[in-house]
């Protein structure tokens, strides 16, 4: 046998040989012991039990063994061996038990055990009969022992018993025989079957890549094709490009419904006695509702066993659409020329007119409804020949050079202009040509009449405006030179400013040494430090000098700073200030003049912690100017609040805002002017030098920030300093 028959019959083999076969094996031999209880002894009959079983258990856990092996048709050979093993030693235990039935006296239960072993091997040997040789195998192993003994004992009835015996295992091997060669023959038609099936597939196979292959041809084709039948006009098939061009979803079968059909004039047209002429138009509506225009070919042929035609349509549909479009677009172009100004043309490649609106035909002296196909040169001899000479026009045209200059300009055709008077219209114009893509040339003749105008009166007005130039740079002389005068003055004014200031600052210093001295002394004087003068009355004047010194030492020092910042020489030192301790020292100065004033002092709450960018002592004298102004010019009973507001940037906002006499705006302007002083009768009242505001000014500007002030007479005043944010690190 052939290792792919030899793994085909194990294959049978397990299938035929089930557990349910074994278990029915077990349950005979245990039989066979209840039987054979009162002839055998209970050691002999457990043990021919025990080893049934274990021989059983080796058979299932070999088949399972077999069933799960992937390599098992490879490794056919071996599980023949292994098969053979353990049904030989199944036989062996057979032949073992049968030879001990053999040996006891001949009574019915012997008798009947012996018959149920010799089922037992007919089961086994028919059940494996699909490998014959283990059949067999099984059965002389099973039956040779008991025959052997039964000759051995020279008894003729164990002889005829033995001969018995052959025969039923004669008779076995034909059945197993019988059986392997039915199996044989059922897998060869199986095999065969399923070659055939194979087969078959195979060529069904073949006939569908074939047919794929014909469609995807047909699909692929640069056209559409249909095959129509000859009865109903139905489609029978229809290609890509055909149920594109129908709206037909898929292809239609013969025996199935149609999804396109066609309509009795193409049908006549298709299977008439004529076949459609290719050069045919003819409109046809598609399924999806939309009409073409398409030209036909069709051949007859037989398909699926019905008359049919292949027609092969030609779409010319987006063709007769161009073709509609370029008849629009011819008759847009001639309604355009027809409403242009402007004469136009257009010359083929041969020169000779293809189209031209009215402007071009009567300026040419050509008929509109023959200018068609006339020559450029003919169309320039007319243009001469239709205008009076150049004697009677009463100008210097020389038509010969005009003519010459017309058809070089009309060959060169690259837009350069030609400019001439018409004589019979009395206006100018201007002719340029242009090379079309096609070869030919585009004529443009436009009227430049107000133009020319334009240009004489633009000539004039440069002229015009040479003059006024002239005239001007006479100005500019006169301006220059009053500019160098201005700019000297400014100069002058600027030194003499800055000797102002420096006179001040050095007047200042030489007065603030006596100065010094004259309030020591009127101070020591006005406290009796070296004892009462005894006089009263020289009290009174020592503590006059020593208020007038302050007030004059003040004075100087506002001087001095203001000077400081004009000369460019005050220093910053900015800091974080605490806006809660500035308010704090400010409102210990000011609180004694408040009070003499009788005027209410209050700072607005502010955020906890708040601090603003500055040079402290500047802030603090600047915030002190604005706080004894708004104490000192507010009537009694007023009030006079300040704050500060912290802007998300860093800045911040300090304002100050009484309820004073107020400032018009010519008052405020005087105000911010060094030593400028206001009409009012309480500021007349108070003593002051008017340097407060422009100091402030100066050194909040100093800071990089900005005073304003808001005033009205009557209502009060309200000064804000806008301090910067610090500078990024």
């Amino acid at each position: 046998m052939t290792p792919e028959a030899v793994a085909r019959c194990n294959e049978l083999l397990v299938r035929v040989r089930r557990p349910l076969d074994m278990a029915a094996q077990f349950v005979a031999a245990v039989a066979v012991a209840v039987l054979l209880a009162d002839y055998l002894p209970l050691s002999l009959r457990g043990g021919y039990v025990a080893v049934t079983g274990i021989t059983l258990l080796l058979q299932l856990l070999c088949h399972r063994r077999f069933v799960a092996d992937r390599e098992r048709r490879r490794r056919a050979m071996v599980w023949l061996g292994r098969f053979i093993a353990v049904y030989a030693l199944n036989g062996l235990i057979f032949g073992a038990m049968l030879a001990v039935l053999a040996a006891l006296p001949h009574q019915p239960v012997p008798l009947l055990a012996l018959m149920i072993v010799v089922g037992m091997v007919t089961s086994v040997s028919l059940t494996i009969a699909v490998h014959v040789g283990l059949s067999i195998v099984v059965i002389f192993i099973a039956v040779l022992p008991g025959v052997a003994l039964l000759v051995s004992t020279s008894s003729r009835e164990n002889i005829l018993l033995a001969g018995v015996g052959l025969l039923a295992a004669g008779l076995l091997v034909t059945f197993a025989w019988r059986l392997y060669r039915y199996y044989s023959r059922s897998s060869e038609l199986v095999a065969r079957l399923r070659r055939m099936l194979q087969d078959r597939t195979r060529m069904s196979a073949d006939a569908e890549e074939a047919q794929r292959r014909l469609q995807s041809i047909l699909d692929t084709a640069p056209f559409p094709i249909v095959v129509a039948r000859r009865s109903d006009g139905a489609f029978l098939y229809s290609n890509r490009l055909a149920g594109e061009l129908f709206g037909i979803s898929g292809r239609a079968l013969p025996a199935g419904k149609p999804r396109y059909v066609l309509d009795p004039e193409h049908h006549a047209r298709v299977f008439g006695a004529t076949p459609p002429q290719p050069g045919v138009e003819m409109q046809i509506a598609t399924a999806a509702g939309r009409t073409i225009w398409a030209t036909m070919a069709a051949v007859p042929m037989q398909y699926a066993g019905d008359d049919a035609a292949l027609v092969v349509v030609n779409d010319i549909t987006e063709r007769k659409e161009s073709e509609e479009r370029l008849r629009e677009a011819e008759q847009r172009l001639s309604d355009a020329l027809a409403l242009a100004p402007d004469g136009v043309a257009l010359y083929d490649e041969n020169e000779r007119l293809v189209i031209c609106n009215k402007s071009y035909a009567d300026i040419t002296c050509v008929p509109l409804d023959r200018a068609a196909g006339v020559s450029h040169d003919e169309i320039c001899a007319r243009a001469v020949g239709g205008r009076p000479s150049a004697a009677a026009a009463g100008v210097h045209t020389d038509y010969d050079e005009w003519v010459a200059t017309r058809r070089r300009t009309f060959k060169a055709a690259q837009g350069e202009p030609h400019i001439f008077f018409d004589t019979r219209s009395r206006r100018w114009q201007q002719i340029r040509d242009f090379r079309l893509s096609s070869g030919g040339t585009a004529s443009l003749i436009t009227d430049i009449t107000a133009l020319k105008r334009q240009e004489r009166e633009l000539r004039e007005a440069n002229e015009n405006l040479a003059h006024q130039a002239e005239m001007l740079a006479a100005r500019t002389e006169t301006l220059e030179a009053a500019r160098k005068t201005a700019i000297k003055a400014l100069q002058e004014a600027e030194f003499a400013n800055r000797a102002k200031s420096q006179f001040l600052a050095h007047m200042s210093h030489e007065l603030r040494t006596p100065l010094n001295a004259i309030n020591g002394f009127s101070e020591i004087m006005a406290l009796q430090l070296m004892g009462p003068s005894g006089v009263p009355q020289y009290d009174r004047y020592a503590q006059d000098i020593l208020t007038a010194g302050k007030h004059l030492l003040s004075v100087i020092d506002d001087i001095l700073d203001l000077s400081k910042v004009e000369a460019g020489k005050m220093r910053l030192m900015p800091e974080a200030v605490s806006w809660q301790r500035l308010a704090d020292q400010c409102v210990t100065l000011l609180r004694p003049l408040a009070a003499d004033r009788m005027v209410t002092l209050t700072v607005e709450p502010a955020e906890e912690g708040a601090t603003f960018y500055a040079d402290e002592r500047l802030a603090k004298q600047m915030l002190v100017n604005l706080l004894s102004n708004g104490v000192k010019y507010t009537p009694s009973g007023g009030a006079v609040q300040f704050g500060i507001a912290l802007v998300p940037d860093g800045s911040a906002v300090v304002s100050v805002q009484d309820t004073g006499v107020g400032m018009t705006e010519a008052d405020l302007a005087k105000a911010l002017e060094p030593f400028g002083r206001i009409d009012s009768a309480l500021v007349s009242q108070m003593n002051g030098t008017g340097l407060g505001l422009p100091l402030v000014k100066a050194l909040i500007e100093l800071h990089g920030g900005r005073l304003e002030i808001t005033s009205n007479p009557g209502q009060g005043t309200c000064a804000r300093l806008y301090f910067p944010a610090p500078p990024a690190l």
